[in-house]
């Protein structure tokens, strides 16, 4: 790190950025927006930090091209050990280009979208949004903060849940020299968040910096220094956990209809999780006669019937130059504890998938080293099936693109524990997962939400289910799609 012995902290600023300049804390930063702005780009900066130059051009030029407004939440933090501040003053100071874009003050962008500008959290806080659900009230939030996080906050039935999520920032690491200052700094997120309003919805997903191209990319299009252009393929598009007999049309035709989010982004892999949705064969229908009942009475209680639409389903909306990858998910897994668990001379609908799927299972069970495997009956079906540009993982396999884990659905934590963000976000390696339906991103983890509809006989009560797909862009940056009334972008 640098020495600042002998020159004052300004004659080492001015020496090393000559674009700081000294702003009052008690000054309300908040501009007039335009009447029918419909976009914004909201990050972060940290007090006497430079900017990063490339990302802030782009973020400039990016505000251009999408004539969106670009918020930038002023942030505070006192470094003893920083190269641009001096120990002994506070150094309430924010770059001197950030001054027209400066926004500390909590204020709706739409109906159901806030800015919450005045919350000044430490860039080296571990949980940025903790304590935070109810700032926003109904609305959902943005929260100024180096770290990316995000989560869906559960809401009453009648109303869609929230998101509440940091911005990223557009200045470089500047922190201590401490444990804290360390875990700070590795976190440190170049990005910002896009916002969208689209009436009284909103489209919001984040943009990040990549330093190994110097761009970003945001859907289909890419961003440098140097102007516009298609993006590179991305690698992956990682749907919400399908359940196809449970699909929301409206998520269907946004996700694979014309101008739809494979149509446009045409990706390398589709990795699917829960895609069979095992209504007809579910553990937890046991004993309760009105489920019984009403399968019967719709054909819904037919266990081939389903695992061939589900089947059927991929093969139909595979495109012929992408691979589709199909996740061991715990819906998948309940036609295995169906096998285990079912008596198939008291189901004649099924009886004869059921002796033909337990003799399959028979014949490849073996005895090894780590005990008792046999095969899992779904992924021997759609393997059956033959069907082109597919490919079925078993529960724990791996299927890594750009050093980030897909073949994780989210179900099995670490050592037997159960999954979840919370303890997969730390295993050392990136990942993108599925399971719990509702979105989310915490340090090396990211979660989609569902493909199905947002209300199922099985989550009454307050829900943070959310339509939300991830992509994997060829930069291996990732982005959450959320889907809102069928739409996924203004």
């Amino acid at each position: 790190m640098p020495k600042t012995a002998g020159k004052s902290v300004d004659d080492f600023r001015a020496a090393h950025d000559p674009t700081f300049e000294i702003q009052s804390t008690s000054a309300v930063f908040e501009r007039p927006i335009p009447s029918g702005t419909q976009r914004f780009i909201v990050t972060a900066a940290q007090n006497a930090t430079p900017l990063h130059t490339n990302w802030w051009e782009i973020l400039q030029s990016m505000a251009l091209t999408l004539k969106a407004e670009l918020l930038v939440i002023p942030l505070r933090y006192k470094n003893p050990t920083s190269q641009w501040s001096g120990s002994q003053q506070n150094a309430e100071h924010w770059a001197a280009a950030t001054r027209p874009y400066l926004w500390n003050t909590s204020r709706l962008l739409g109906p159901n979208l806030m800015v919450l500008g005045d919350i000044k959290i430490q860039p080296t806080a571990s949980s940025p949004l903790s304590g935070a659900e109810a700032l926003s009230h109904e609305a959902s939030g943005i929260v100024g903060h180096t770290k990316l996080q995000l989560r869906s906050v559960a809401t009453p039935s009648n109303r869609m849940a929230k998101i509440l999520t940091t911005t990223g920032a557009c200045t470089v690491p500047n922190y201590t020299d401490s444990r804290s200052g360390s875990i700070g700094a590795f976190h440190h997120s170049l990005a910002a968040v896009l916002v969208e309003l689209d009436g009284k919805k909103f489209h919001l997903r984040h943009v990040h910096y990549d330093t190994k191209t110097r761009s970003c990319t945001d859907l289909g299009t890419r961003f440098t220094t140097d102007g516009v252009s298609a993006a590179p393929r991305p690698r992956a598009v990682i749907f919400g956990d399908t359940h196809v007999d449970a699909i929301d049309p409206d998520v269907e035709q946004a996700t694979f209809g014309k101008k739809g989010i494979v149509d446009v982004l045409n990706p390398e892999h589709l990795i699917w999780h829960d895609l069979l949705d095992s209504y007809s064969c579910n553990p937890h229908h046991l004993g309760n006669p009105f489920n019984a009942v009403a399968k019967t009475a719709s054909g819904g209680d037919n266990v081939r019937a389903e695992v061939e639409r589900a089947i059927a389903f991929v093969d139909a909306r595979t495109p012929k130059n992408s691979l589709s990858v199909i996740v061991g998910s715990n819906h998948n897994d309940f036609l295995r504890r169906w096998v285990i668990n079912n008596d198939w001379r008291r189901d004649p609908v099924n009886s004869e998938f059921y002796l033909e799927t337990a003799l399959a299972m028979v014949r490849g069970t073996k005895s090894t080293g780590r005990g008792t495997e046999y095969p899992d009956p779904f992924t021997y079906w759609f393997r059956q099936a033959q069907i082109p540009s597919t490919r079925v993982l078993d529960q724990d396999d791996s299927f890594i693109l750009c050093g980030v884990e897909l073949g994780m659905h989210g179900d099995m934590g670490p050592n037997g524990a159960r999954g979840s963000i919370n303890n997969l976000r730390r295993i050392g390696v990136k990942s993108i997962i599925g399971h719990s339906h509702s979105p989310g991103i915490d340090e090396g983890a990211y979660q989609v939400g569902t493909s199905t509809r947002l209300r199922l006989e099985y989550n009454r009560g307050p829900s943070s289910w959310l339509n939300c797909h991830a992509v994997l862009h060829a930069d291996g940056k990732r982005q959450l799609i959320f889907i809102v009334d069928g739409k996924w972008r203004l």
